[in-house]
């Protein structure tokens, strides 16, 4: 099933995986694995590690997921380090598995690198990249949208710009980097729509399990956190209950968003089982068909 069917149908839940690098990370998540499918997710997709660090791993985790459990798998896609004729051989292998899915990212610079580099003959925005997908696949293609905008990005409505030469080149469905403020996201929508930007915007969640953990991600990505929330995680700290404030804030974040008529919630789970599974249990208590 192709990304741009799933959200015809009322709100979707979808998780993002990565390849481990390490064999415990691969045996560990081959055991959560089960788990996780159970949860009934519409969809899972695949992060694609900078040159080649998991590159390959991302196809085989998504073909076992395809293929073993028959969920359907989005493969992520970058121009990180990658000329058209190297980018031409994954998508090759790709539709030769029977993927029919394809996030398309410009990827962020290899670790000990501040710049985005282009490839020789590579393709230096993800906007490119959707175009080159859409005139040589039949694949349905995801991208990213930054309700805080991309770190890079001079203006949020420069980014906005830029997100809408994504879509206006071919992308079916905008995937959201996390963001623990919904307003956030309710503005953002606004402002696409304004811009032009009609296709489904999926907010991602990224429920928070540590305060190192969320340091570093929101260092990363430039995405805040609610005053309110630093507090109340700080006070848990000490009584070592961080991940249940996490859960908490997730559960109540996704909750107002599908009432609000988001099109569904794409979570960034880290490989992780045990915390999801709550969000879920919740998740499907209030709306028993998400």
């Amino acid at each position: 099933m192709r990304l741009r069917d799933f959200y015809s149908s009322g709100p979707q839940i979808s998780f993002e995986l990565f390849p481990p690098k390490t064999e415990k990370g691969i045996h560990d998540l081959e055991s959560r694995l089960p788990a996780l499918i159970d949860l009934g997710p519409s969809f899972m997709t695949i992060t694609y590690g900078a040159l080649g660090s998991t590159r390959d791993k991302t196809l085989d985790l998504a073909l076992r997921i395809l293929n073993q459990y028959a969920k359907p798998v989005a493969h992520h896609l970058t121009c990180v380090g990658s000329t058209q004729a190297d980018i031409d051989r994954t998508l090759r292998l790709i539709c030769e598995s029977g993927i029919q899915n394809v996030v398309a990212l410009r990827g962020d610079p290899p670790k000990g690198e501040t710049e985005f580099r282009v490839a020789d003959g590579g393709f230096r925005y993800a906007s490119e990249l959707v175009t080159h997908i859409r005139q040589t696949t039949g694949l349905s293609i995801g991208v990213a949208g930054y309700p805080e905008k991309h770190i890079e990005a001079p203006s949020l409505d420069e980014d906005i710009a830029n997100l809408r030469r994504k879509t206006e080149a071919g992308a079916d469905i905008v995937f959201t980097q996390l963001f623990y403020d919904n307003s956030k996201y309710f503005t953002f929508v606004r402002r696409c729509r304004e811009a032009g930007i009609e296709k489904p915007i999926v907010p991602g969640l990224m429920p928070i399990m540590s305060l190192e953990q969320i340091n570093r991600i929101v260092g990363l990505c430039g995405a805040s956190i609610p005053t309110a929330l630093m507090e109340r995680l700080r006070e848990a700290q000490k009584t070592g209950e961080v991940q249940a404030v996490g859960t908490r804030h997730a559960i109540a974040q996704a909750v107002e968003l599908i009432e609000a008529g988001a099109p569904g919630i794409h979570f960034y789970v880290l490989n992780q089982s045990a915390q999801i599974t709550d969000i879920m249990r919740a998740l499907r208590a209030r709306f028993p068909h998400v």
